[in-house]
């Protein structure tokens, strides 16, 4: 009976955690109503029909995924906000909403007239989202084995949208928000009109691997923020996004294995690790030669594009495996109030 009780507590939240997809056949009604016409009209009907009757997801993804910041700061000096108001756009919710829509529709429209063939061959993946049992069910399945972890954890609702290609997934006041045209490709669709980072990683990023990437921003759902004080450094944000390749993994397997950070980090481990040990202390610009970085040329990006998250997963695995209480480790990662001593606690030296 008290078994029971423990899986029922798990069971409850996961049950109750919204899975929201009604973005998606919105955007293909602007995509068709759409072609055709002139390049205003266009940009009126993406407004119009995709994204002003948009989930609370997509008003998010508009702010921190669509719009274009710098067109967008530049319509609003022509608006007339003064300078001291514009540099607290930081802030990205003070933006209006007419402001960052039509930012958003523009910046939509340029990804389909950059990549066509692609955005056409991965409509009905994106469309099959809600009635793809594997998908909805193995994210509930993970989400349940990743609250077995942590029993504290409590998850946002999901939203599945269509963006431009810039992300997969990432989180906002709304909860998880994913990029599903960057998850629906199989290997006839074609990916020679997309840049060099896209060829590369997307055809790891199959259909099925949606449920360990909604997983993985599950698991940022539940990370608590940098102590005051701490630095905001390359080892902070590796350990902060491969602690959630590792923690999802443990929730629904090894999700990633064929992606090329991982390929190239099994092969590379220790020079890999030597160059991060020596940059590991480094800010913004250091960070962006380890992470999030598909732009930055291929001589420069140690090995492999987002090779930070590896090192980060080979962390965290090391300090979970030394654990005897894993579910105190599991707290312990998700609250990383030192990464310097998970490191040292870890004993990770490849």
């Amino acid at each position: 009976m008290l078994l029971l009780l423990v899986l029922l507590a798990v069971q409850a939240p996961i049950d109750s955690v919204q899975i929201v997809t009604r973005d998606i056949p919105n955007f293909w009604r602007a995509y068709d109503l759409a072609a055709g016409t002139d390049s205003a009209e266009r940009v009126r009907i993406f407004e119009t029909v995709y994204l002003q009757p948009g989930s609370p997801g997509l008003r998010d993804w508009m702010r921190v995924r669509l719009m274009n910041r710098d067109t967008v700061r530049a319509r609003l000096a022509r608006a007339g906000w003064p300078k001291e108001r514009l540099d607290s756009l930081d802030s990205v919710k003070k933006v209006t909403a007419p402001f960052y829509e039509r930012s958003a529709a523009e910046e939509l429209l340029r990804a389909l007239g950059q990549y066509p063939r692609y955005y056409a061959a991965v409509r009905p993946t994106t469309l099959s989202v809600d009635t793809n049992s594997r998908i909805t069910q193995g994210i509930r399945r993970g989400l349940q084995k990743l609250a077995a972890l942590y029993p504290e954890a409590r998850f946002p609702t999901i939203y599945f949208l269509i963006g431009t290609l810039s992300t997969g997934g990432t989180t906002a006041q709304s909860g998880m928000l994913m990029g599903t045209e960057q998850s629906a490709s199989d290997p006839t669709t074609p990916l020679d009109e997309l840049p060099d980072w896209a060829q590369k990683n997307l055809p790891t990023h199959t259909f099925a691997s949606l449920v360990g990437l909604v997983v993985h921003e599950a698991v940022h759902t539940q990370q608590k923020p940098a102590p005051p004080g701490q630095p905001d450094n390359l080892l902070r944000h590796a350990m902060g996004e491969g602690i959630a390749d590792f923690l999802a993994e443990l929730a629904v397997g090894p999700w990633i294995a064929n992606a090329p950070r991982q390929i190239y980090g099994r092969a590379h481990e220790h020079d890999v690790w030597v160059d991060f040990q020596n940059e590991m202390q480094g800010g913004d610009s250091t960070i962006r030669m380890w992470m999030y970085n598909g732009m930055v040329p291929p001589d420069k990006n140690h090995g492999a594009i987002d090779i930070g998250y590896w090192v980060g997963y080979r962390i965290a695995g090391a300090y979970y495996a030394r654990a005897k209480d894993k579910r105190a480790a599991v707290r312990e990662l998700l609250e990383l109030r030192d990464p310097v001593a998970v490191l040292r606690e870890s004993g990770y030296a490849p």
